[in-house]
């Protein structure tokens, strides 16, 4: 038997749709015959709808396999309220409380049960679990695919501070648990957690970096194919999606996938989504609906990009090289004032410009990135410069045939 644990918290009861999709690449990838079955538990909250878990229910049966439903809420109430004593920003992130369930799998899991494979629920599983399944851990408390694998650096600050050797960290969003090890470790999460307390520089990928910390030395490291992440996919391979575990890597899943559905990797996560039960006639409805909302929030913003416009003139901000290329774009006459971003002299003229024609033009900022860093929109507000009033990031107005792109995530999104 094969055992794969998902974790999730879904306020919205929105989310159960990606480990919904996980799950179904999971099962429809794995040949059945004469390999073992797979049981799939679930570690959840009283966020799980009963339709939702109605869903994943009927998703396993659909392919023969099993699922499990644990309400850590009920099963880990103790454990969950510590947590939140000793992190509160655990419920104010970017994540949620559930990014820390997986840590519960070893005790919540029968003790029959000596290893398990943890997915994030932002991944296509594009190739047999049982190949991965195959690995023996050992004597290693988990088997994980380390960044540095994936583009020969490390990222995260307890690298570059020397905590953790950068070929040893590793992406969470796959691991293969030693169970049996594990659940004589439990100490290691609060003493994580008090860790990252401490040294709140190291927080941002709070999961990730507890089981860095204790456990990214003695790891198993497992071939790249089996948590393949997106981002490096998309750099290095483009055009040939493989057989792998593709990681979309949570902001380009749940906030960034979409963005362009000619993208092969994009491609491949609808494809597996649109034979899920969550692809029905209400979510088609709600995909109606949200094409409606766009589509009249695009109207607004015409009448109003009209409205500021009114009685002022435009002036630009533009790299040197795309001078001529913007001017095509927005069809710029001789009497439109541009500015060319060329270096940290080019901001004072900025500034010195939008002091002197305040009221009567608007400013189109075209360079999203100056001086290879972030434009700094924050000093136009201390100058005293309104966003949409005297100044507006103009790279928005870039149609697709322009180089701009349609974002098709919130479609996604409400489906």
């Amino acid at each position: 038997m094969i055992h794969v644990c998902f974790c999730m918290s879904d306020k919205t009861g929105r989310y159960s749709k990606f480990i919904g999709t996980t799950m179904f690449s999971l099962f429809d990838n794995h040949t059945p015959h004469g390999l073992p079955s797979i049981t799939v538990h679930l570690l959840h909250d009283n966020t799980l709808t009963p339709d939702n878990r109605d869903k994943f229910a009927g998703l396993a049966k659909q392919y023969n396999q099993r699922v499990k439903f644990y309400n850590v809420e009920e099963l880990c109430a103790d454990k969950i309220a510590e947590i939140r004593e000793l992190f509160p920003q655990a419920d104010k992130t970017r994540f949620t409380i559930g990014m820390f369930y997986r840590f519960f799998i070893p005790n919540v899991l029968p003790q029959s049960i000596d290893k398990a494979i943890y997915l994030d629920g932002d991944i296509i599983v594009n190739l047999d679990i049982n190949e991965l399944w195959q690995f023996e851990l050992k004597d290693s408390p988990l088997a994980v695919v380390t960044i540095f694998s994936q583009k020969g650096s490390c990222y995260s600050t307890m690298c570059i501070d020397g905590i953790i050797d950068e070929k040893d960290y590793f992406n969470s969003g796959v691991l293969m648990m030693n169970l049996k090890f594990l659940r004589n470790e439990e100490n290691y999460i609060l003493n994580g957690i008090n860790f990252l307390r401490k040294n709140p520089k190291h927080a941002s990928l709070p999961d990730q970096e507890i089981l860095n910390y204790y456990f990214a030395k003695n790891a198993l490291k497992l071939p790249m194919k089996f948590n393949r992440l997106v981002k490096w996919a998309r750099r290095f391979n483009p055009h040939q999606v493989e057989k792998m575990i593709y990681h979309f890597n949570a902001h380009d899943s749940v906030k960034g996938l979409g963005t362009d559905m000619s993208d092969l990797f994009n491609r491949l996560w609808m494809s597996y989504f649109i034979r899920t039960p969550w692809f029905d006639a209400d979510s088609i409805g709600r995909l109606c609906e949200s094409y409606r909302e766009v589509r009249n929030n695009l109207m607004e913003a015409r009448l109003k990009f009209y409205r500021r416009m009114r009685g002022k003139t435009r002036a630009f901000f533009v790299e040197p090289e795309r001078i001529d290329t913007i001017k095509k774009i927005f069809t710029i006459s001789n009497d439109e004032p541009i500015i060319p971003a060329e270096n940290e002299e080019s901001l004072q003229k900025l500034f010195d410009a939008m002091k002197l024609l305040k009221g009567k033009y608007v400013f189109f900022i075209m360079t999203p990135k100056f001086m290879e860093k972030p434009f700094p929109f924050d000093l136009l507000t201390e100058e005293g410069f309104a966003y949409n009033k005297d100044y507006m990031k103009g790279w928005y107005y870039f149609s697709e045939a322009d180089g701009g792109s349609f974002n098709t995530n919130p479609f996604i999104q409400a489906m």
